[in-house]
């Protein structure tokens, strides 16, 4: 559930004059992972799933996931690196997102950022705090990075994204993601 007051702040790309903006992407694996998006696009609007490549990405894998874009505003997994299903608790490979994604709130607000980066046919970043219980200090981060993939190079057909997940002790590890929190989204920056 949402924290009151949550709101995050937005970045926007773009550049003042010649000043390009710095990113608000501080995970070097995220860096790492919108700067090969942005290569494999070759200066079209997004690259193809077909331009990705695992063999040239492996250090990118564990925290790596596909996700398909269907019709109806659905999304399933179809694929799900190993640190993620870790992270998640479970392997939900081929499963639909709102059918896995723990409670209500936090499933809505997760598929409101694919929905936006579909929409956008822009990547989006997005950082979430999800706080502990009673005392609501932060226990969990996670950094996601949506990017998305398009065959015809217009409709957005599948999300490439990468997560890292931070915690604070390793019992909250343990307890995975499948338990539902408190959040609040501390960065959503549409790129």
């Amino acid at each position: 559930m949402p924290l009151s007051g949550s709101a995050a702040p937005v970045w926007s790309a773009a550049t003042a004059g010649d000043v390009a903006v710095a990113s608000p992407i501080t995970e070097a694996r995220l860096r790492e992972a919108h700067d090969y998006w942005r290569r494999k696009a070759a200066g079209r609007a997004m690259p193809r799933r077909a331009d990705i490549d695992p063999i040239e990405i492996p250090q990118l894998l564990p925290d790596v996931m596909l996700v398909d874009v269907l019709p109806q505003g659905r999304y399933r997994y179809r694929l799900i690196g190993t640190e993620n299903t870790q992270a998640h608790g479970i392997n939900a490979t081929g499963r639909y997102l709102d059918e896995v994604l723990p409670g209500s709130e936090y499933k809505d607000h997760v598929i409101a950022l694919y929905d936006e980066c579909v929409a956008s046919r822009r990547a989006l970043y997005s950082e979430c705090l999800f706080m502990s219980l009673p005392q609501r200090t932060p226990e969990r981060h996670t950094k996601v990075l949506f990017m998305p993939l398009a065959e015809d190079g217009e409709t957005v057909n599948m999300v490439f994204v990468m997560q890292v997940f931070f915690y604070i002790d390793q019992m909250t590890r343990e307890r995975h993601f499948i338990d539902t929190r408190p959040y609040q989204e501390i960065a959503h920056v549409l790129l």
